[in-house]
């Protein structure tokens, strides 16, 4: 039977449908940043506790660091037998610095990492969609100003209204993406709580 982290108390291994199923390494291999961020904010606060010494998580950091690298330049090979993001990350540490890495989950369980990549991941996941939207409404604004003069005409209930301009059209969807905008920086707040 294959070492898995959940496997103690079972004599076979699961059957390979099972472990089809449970593979969540094609999906959650985009948390790759956020894991490894959590993992390195958790063992700086192991050492700053004393929990753990300072030259293992060094090497934690350090490992971590590579691990980034790797699969930032496409040179890391994300293992589905390892199911997950995490196993795969602390798999491919505990090879680079071995028993060091399993510390690093010292006082920390799975649902709290899981918890934590989620948020960071839609945190920073609203963060770029609030920077692509103020993009798009500079954008917009600047098209606006241009058309300022140019007249169309205006649309209600699907029908054809008074002329208005352009720019004033375009000035509605620069409103609207500012009121979007509003509604994920309050959604973003509520994450960290």
């Amino acid at each position: 039977m294959s070492n898995k982290m959940w496997g103690g108390r079972f004599s076979t291994g699961p059957d390979a449908i099972m472990e089809e199923i449970n593979a969540s390494i094609g999906f959650d291999q985009r948390l790759f940043a956020q894991d490894i961020a959590g993992s390195k904010a958790h063992a700086a606060m192991l050492a700053t506790q004393g929990i753990v010494a300072g030259e293992d998580v060094e090497k934690i950091q350090d490992g971590l660091d590579t691990i980034l690298s790797e699969i930032e330049a496409g040179k890391f090979t994300f293992r589905r037998d390892l199911e997950d993001i995490h196993m795969n990350v602390e798999q491919r540490l505990a090879d680079m610095i071995g028993p060091s890495a399993g510390r690093l989950h010292t006082a920390r369980s799975r649902n709290d990492q899981v918890a934590t990549d989620f948020r960071l991941y839609v945190r920073d996941t609203v963060d770029a969609l609030d920077a692509q939207m103020a993009d798009l409404q500079l954008a917009l604004s600047e098209k606006a100003l241009a058309h300022a003069a140019t007249v169309m005409p205006g649309f209600t209930h699907l029908q054809t209204a008074q002329p208005v301009t352009y720019g004033h059209h375009l000035m509605a969807y620069v409103e609207m993406l500012a009121r979007d905008r509003g509604r994920l920086r309050d959604a973003r707040a509520r994450l960290n709580e």
